[in-house]
């Protein structure tokens, strides 16, 4: 028996098989890959906000705070003379409403941390938290 005609066959069948198998495999990945990264997206939606300064004249506070499920970060660039209070209102599974209230600094570019996750409503105040 010739070895020799017997080895190409064999590996031309084995590509065909590969060829064939291969975008069954890879439409599966891709379409897992939409949906991961759909949930992805919307698991972490990151929201914007900003008000216009008293003075200096043209100049805004930009916010920006994402989703968080435990806590929320709420990141801050302050061009204000002054200090502006960033006030998060957040309700509780029993329905009750709770009003959270820091002040962002004139003049700053940080971060404000809150205690509780998903907030509700988000009001940048025209002074300082009462």
């Amino acid at each position: 028996m010739n070895h020799w005609k017997i080895a190409p066959a064999l590996a031309a069948a084995g590509v065909a098989l590969a060829t064939l198998s291969a975008p069954a495999v890879a439409s599966a990945e891709t379409a897992s890959a939409k949906t991961a990264s759909v949930e992805t997206v919307t698991a972490k939606a990151k929201h914007k906000k900003s008000a216009k300064c008293k003075t200096p004249r043209g100049k805004k506070i930009n916010i920006s705070w994402g989703d968080g499920n435990v806590t929320t970060t709420v990141y801050y660039n302050n061009h204000c003379k002054q200090t502006r209070g960033i006030k998060l209102q957040f309700v509780k599974q029993n329905g009750e409403i709770k009003n959270v209230c820091k002040n962002a600094k004139a003049r700053k570019k940080d971060k404000l941390k809150y205690d509780n996750g998903m907030p509700n409503k988000v009001t940048i105040l025209a002074g300082k938290c009462p």
